[in-house]
């Protein structure tokens, strides 16, 4: 099939008149239109790459500090639910989400949490990704 009368010279992006982002993979110094996260965060110069790479380590140093955060809040659970009484039923049933002790309530609550937390480290690090 021939398709070279099928011209895409002039095919507008939407960037307006803003060169097209380029959005490289692998470690690079080139600061010519290169774009991070969104085509508003664009590196035009020397000085906008070293504030992009202090800005991309501060979302790292978050991400870390959610996964600490979510580390001391499971040990602190783990106490709490060690130090709270059991009534006489066995561990399988403790684990169902039916109305029970405080100790289940408890636990129901936790892995709530727990699953937020996940849920936030998963976007997290696929944003800084």
């Amino acid at each position: 099939m021939d398709h070279s009368h099928m011209g895409h010279g002039d095919m507008d992006m939407g960037d307006g008149d803003s060169p097209m982002c380029s959005m490289n993979m692998l470690f690079t110094w080139d600061t010519q239109n290169l774009c991070i996260i969104f085509r508003s965060w664009r590196v035009t110069s020397t000085f906008t790459l070293v504030l992009s790479i202090l800005g991309v380590m501060a979302l790292t140093a978050g991400y870390e500090a959610i996964r600490e955060a979510s580390r001391q809040y499971e040990e602190r659970h783990a106490a709490a639910l060690e130090s709270t009484p059991r009534d006489g039923r066995d561990e399988r049933s403790s684990l169902l989400w039916a109305t029970g002790s405080t100790a289940q309530a408890e636990e129901k609550k936790g892995k709530v949490i727990k699953a937020a937390f996940y849920a936030v480290q998963v976007f997290y690090s696929f944003f800084i990704m």
